[in-house]
């Protein structure tokens, strides 16, 4: 059976997530926040409508969506066809962590305005982030087909095409990303994990190499960097990898559970020891973790502290059965 090597792929899925419903700037597009259009105070009610906007905009611009979400429900009470208020209650909602009422404001843009940049943008990323990756994709087609220049439509694109194993597609959709802002590194970085998960090591690796020509210390990059390196068994060139990411965060759990194997390899028990117990202390769920620390203890000739780590070992694989179950 062939050997799977553990990718890191935070920035496909977690990735997603930097892009995804972290806060305003950085998920959201902003480009359908514009006010409506003032009315020279001709009609008392858009006036009304008018205000109770923009102090729902005010609200949101602060953080207080729940407060945002009140005035824009004010002002649509007034006038149900704005549909810059739908957009901005939509971005509340989602930021409130209320994504079912986030994707229905959109839909009621989208029903309205199919070539709303902003709206499809949003319930893609709703979409992706409810785990409804067909659906992101829909969305995030119609908005790279709005907006051909759009790096982050084409990005969350290509890791929900991953997402379903639509390999070929997210490779397509990362490239046009490159081609828009060739020095962006997250782009080549989610591109070279792709080709790994097709196989494609040499191209995995020029990949993930142009990564680190922009970004040197871009921790997902020089990990899979390293894994590509070991996988082919050159432990000495994958260790000098690793380190450089413990050297600027020694709490990486991946790095250092791979340490941990190479030094057990190399027969350096001590650094190994070091190095899985760290990951243990990030990462309390790597049960492997445990056996290894065993198996590293067994190797030095210390029988009960072994013991005690496979003991652990066999209770955290108990634990987790039970919770299956």
């Amino acid at each position: 059976m062939q050997k799977r090597w553990p990718l890191a792929t935070a920035t496909l899925c977690s990735a997603a997530i930097a892009l995804l419903l972290l806060n305003s700037t950085q998920c959201f597009s902003n480009d359908a926040t514009t006010p409506v259009t003032k009315n020279n105070g001709t009609h008392s009610g858009l006036n009304f409508v008018t205000e109770q906007y923009k102090q729902g905009l005010k609200y949101a611009q602060y953080g207080l969506h729940t407060e945002a979400i009140d005035m824009y429900k004010k002002a649509l009470s007034k006038d149900t066809t704005n549909l810059d208020i739908y957009t901005d209650m939509g971005k509340s909602y989602a930021q409130n962590g209320m994504p079912d009422d986030a994707i229905a404001a959109f839909l009621v843009v989208i029903a309205k305005r199919p070539n709303s940049f902003d709206a499809q943008y949003n319930l893609g990323s709703l979409y992706f982030e409810k785990g409804l990756f067909e659906q992101a994709i829909d969305s995030f087609k119609k908005a790279t087909l709005i907006n051909l220049d759009n790096r982050s439509a084409y990005s969350l694109l290509g890791i929900a095409y991953s997402k379903l194993g639509k390999f070929d597609e997210a490779i397509q959709s990362f490239k046009k990303c490159i081609e828009i802002d060739p020095g962006l590194a997250v782009a080549h970085s989610n591109l070279g994990i792709v080709y790994s998960m097709k196989g494609m090591d040499k191209e995995a690796l020029e990949e993930f190499k142009k990564t680190l020509e922009i970004n040197p210390q871009q921790e997902n990059a020089l990990y899979n960097t390293g894994l590509l390196y070991e996988k082919t068994g050159d432990v000495d060139l994958a260790l000098q990898y690793y380190t450089k990411i413990v050297d600027v965060n020694m709490s990486n759990a991946s790095v250092q559970y791979r340490l941990g194997k190479i030094y057990l390899t190399k027969k350096q028990y001590d650094d190994a020891i070091n190095a899985f117990q760290t990951a243990v202390m990030s990462e309390p769920t790597n049960i492997e973790a445990y056996n290894d620390i065993g198996k590293v203890y067994l190797a030095k000739g210390m029988t009960k502290e072994a013991e005690d780590y496979f003991g652990l070992y066999n209770k955290q694989v108990k634990t987790a059965a039970a919770k299956v179950k």
